[in-house]
């Protein structure tokens, strides 16, 4: 959990014991992380075994939502149904949150920048334009 950028939890949907273990895992990765927005998917899997579900779909949303607007999907691992879509959503999650810590970060540096004088002005230099060689 200490390594991973995202995750999915996933439960049966013939199983309440399952969907009932979803929230020790997520207080879990959050303790972990010091984070409370994680990239996240709530799977029901088993959608094939409609007959025996045990979970509505309702409730396995309504958690999704409450934990942030977290996506919910519903997958078959036998009839591979949504299981690409689920990764796909995930890795968009990370991907989009570690393009907004990368925008954080350069906005520090901006600031820190900002906030130094320029060579110029500490050593009392006048300024001009040199050209540069650059060699590759």
């Amino acid at each position: 959990m200490k390594q991973g950028q995202g995750f999915l939890l996933v439960f049966s949907i013939c199983n309440m014991n399952s969907f009932y273990e979803l929230a020790e895992l997520r207080e879990q990765i959050i303790r972990i992380k010091d984070d409370e927005d994680i990239p996240l998917v709530v799977v029901g899997n088993k959608s094939d075994m409609e007959d025996e579900r045990a979970v509505p779909r309702a409730r396995a949303f309504q958690l999704a939502q409450q934990w942030g607007q977290k996506p919910y999907y519903e997958t078959s691992a036998r009839r591979r149904t949504n299981v690409d879509e689920v990764f796909l959503n995930l890795s968009a999650q990370m991907l989009q949150k570690d393009a907004g810590q990368n925008q954080i970060h350069d906005q520090q540096l901006i600031h820190r920048r900002r906030d130094r004088p320029n060579r110029q002005d500490r050593r009392g230099r006048r300024s001009r334009n040199r050209d540069r060689c650059v060699i590759l």
